[in-house]
C-alpha cells in the first residue's frame, strides 16, 4: 500500500522534473536566440537570466525535499545544512529580484518616446549585464549571516529551533529575527516595484486596446506588435508568480507561529514555494509566440 509520503514524493518529484525540463528548454531557446541576429530580442538576457535562477531554486529546494520525504534521515551535515538553506535563500531572492527587473525593463520599453524615456531605452540596453550582476552581489550578500544559525538535527535538540526536516533554524535568536526583518523590507521593496510595473503594463495594454477598437471601426488594418506581446506574456509571468506568493502567506505565517514540528502546512509551503519555478516556463512556452514559430518551422 503506497503511504501518503510515497505520494507526496511522487507529487514532488513531478514538480521537480518537469521544472527543470521547462527552464531548461526555456535557458536553451532564449540562450540561442539571443546569438541569433535575427531574431535577438533585448528582453531575451532576463529570461535567460530567469530561467536559470528558477532551475537553481529547484535544485536547492527541490532535491533536499524528496530527499528528506522519502525518509533519509539526517543526509546532510552541519556544513551541508548551512550551505543549502543558503543556497535556498539566495535563489529564491534571484527569481524575485530577475522577475522585478524584468517587469521595470519592459515598461522602459513600451514607453512613449518622449526625451526622458528615450534616454532611458537608450541607456537600458547597456545596463542588462550588469544589473543581473548587481542582482547576484545583492542576494549573495542578503542572507550571507543565515548559515550561522542553521545546524544538523543530528547536533542539535528541536527546542526553540524550526525543524525544516534535514535542518534546524534557531527561531528565538535576536539576529535571525534581524535578518528575517531586513529579508522581509527587501522582499517588499521588490513586491512594490514589480507591482507598480504592472499596473503601467495594465493601463498601457488597455489604452492599447482602445485604440485596436478605434483602428477596427474605421476600417483600417491593425497588427499586434512584438512589443505588446512580450508585453502580455511578461505580465502573465509576474500574475503567476504573484498569485503563488498570495496564495502561500496564510501557510507560511501558520508555519512560522508552529511549535517547530513538521506539519502538512510545510509541505504545502514546500510545494508552493517552488511551483512558480516549474510552471513559470510553460507559462512563457505557451505564451511567447517567438517560441511557436521556432516550433512550427521545426
Amino acid at each position: 500500500m503506497i503511504s501518503y509520503k510515497d505520494v507526496l514524493g511522487i507529487i514532488y518529484l513531478i514538480q521537480f522534473m518537469s521544472g527543470i525540463l521547462g527552464n531548461s528548454l526555456l535557458f536553451c531557446f532564449y540562450s540561442i536566440n539571443f546569438k541569433s541576429e535575427h531574431n535577438k530580442r533585448s528582453v531575451d538576457p532576463f529570461l535567460i537570466h530567469l530561467a536559470f535562477v528558477n532551475t537553481m531554486m529547484l535544485l536547492f529546494r527541490g532535491v533536499p525535499k524528496i530527499i528528506e520525504i522519502w525518509g533519509w534521515e539526517n543526509f546532510l551535515d552541519d556544513i551541508g545544512c548551512k550551505l543549502i538553506t543558503y543556497l535556498q535563500r539566495m535563489s529564491r531572492g534571484l527569481s524575485l529580484c530577475s522577475i522585478s527587473l524584468l517587469s521595470v525593463f519592459q515598461v522602459i520599453t513600451i514607453s512613449p518616446n518622449s526625451p526622458l524615456w528615450a534616454l532611458l531605452k537608450a541607456r537600458s540596453h547597456k545596463c542588462i549585464i550588469p544589473c543581473c550582476l548587481f542582482c547576484w552581489v545583492v542576494n549573495l550578500l542578503m542572507d550571507i549571516f543565515v548559515p550561522l544559525y542553521v545546524t544538523s538535527p543530528s547536533n542539535s535538540t528541536n527546542k526553540g529551533r524550526k525543524n525544516l526536516g534535514y535542518c534546524l533554524i534557531d527561531m528565538h535568536a535576536m539576529s535571525p529575527l534581524k535578518v528575517h526583518i531586513w529579508k522581509s523590507l527587501y522582499d517588499s521593496l521588490l513586491v512594490g516595484i514589480m507591482t507598480c510595473s504592472s499596473v503601467y503594463m495594465v493601463v498601457f495594454l488597455y489604452r492599447h486596446r482602445q485604440q485596436v477598437v478605434y483602428i477596427h471601426s474605421t476600417n483600417l488594418s491593425s497588427r499586434v506588435t512584438p512589443e505588446i506581446r512580450a508585453t502580455k506574456a511578461i505580465l502573465l509571468l509576474v500574475t503567476t508568480f504573484a498569485c503563488f506568493n498570495i496564495i502561500s502567506g496564510p501557510f507560511i505565517l501558520y508555519v512560522e507561529n508552529s511549535n517547530g514540528t513538521i506539519s502538512w502546512a510545510d509541505h504545502i509551503t514546500a510545494f508552493l514555494s517552488m511551483s512558480f519555478q516549474s510552471i513559470s516556463p510553460f507559462v512563457m512556452i505557451t505564451s511567447d509566440t517567438q517560441i511557436h514559430k521556432s516550433c512550427s518551422i521545426l
